[in-house]
């Protein structure tokens, strides 16, 4: 069996594309304990041409920003009854929160290193 670009991956497994005799090349994961022997022979075949495996890039500060919002969007939206008239909680308390919430993307090194305020009891 034909097989090319053999990387190996987290699971121990290696990904890799083969030859298949009606579809041409297609992604095929190549695992030694794989019941079926095609997937045990691209394994072997393969192992010692594989590259290391690479990790994915680290996500990049927008995608950081954009994630921490949600998260304090989420926040805000858990505490919004809690600045209705009637709520039974020290709503100074909780505005100061929410507060503390919107301010996050004020914060030095927002958004590697955000220090989440904790909600009042």
């Amino acid at each position: 069996m034909n097989y090319r670009n053999a990387k190996h991956n987290a699971l121990g497994t290696i990904d890799c594309e083969i030859e298949h005799p009606v579809h041409s090349w297609i992604p095929f994961t190549a695992d030694p304990n794989d019941i079926e022997s095609l997937g045990a022979e691209v394994f072997k075949a393969a192992k010692d041409s594989a590259s290391a495996y690479v990790a994915p890039p680290p996500p990049t500060s927008e995608t950081l920003a954009t994630q921490a919002r949600a998260q304090r969007d989420a926040l805000l939206s858990q505490s919004d009854w809690t600045q209705v008239a009637d709520a039974p909680v020290d709503q100074t308390t909780r505005a100061t929160y929410r507060q503390a919430l919107r301010d996050i993307t004020d914060q030095v090194g927002f958004p590697e290193d955000i220090n989440w305020p904790v909600a009042p009891e």
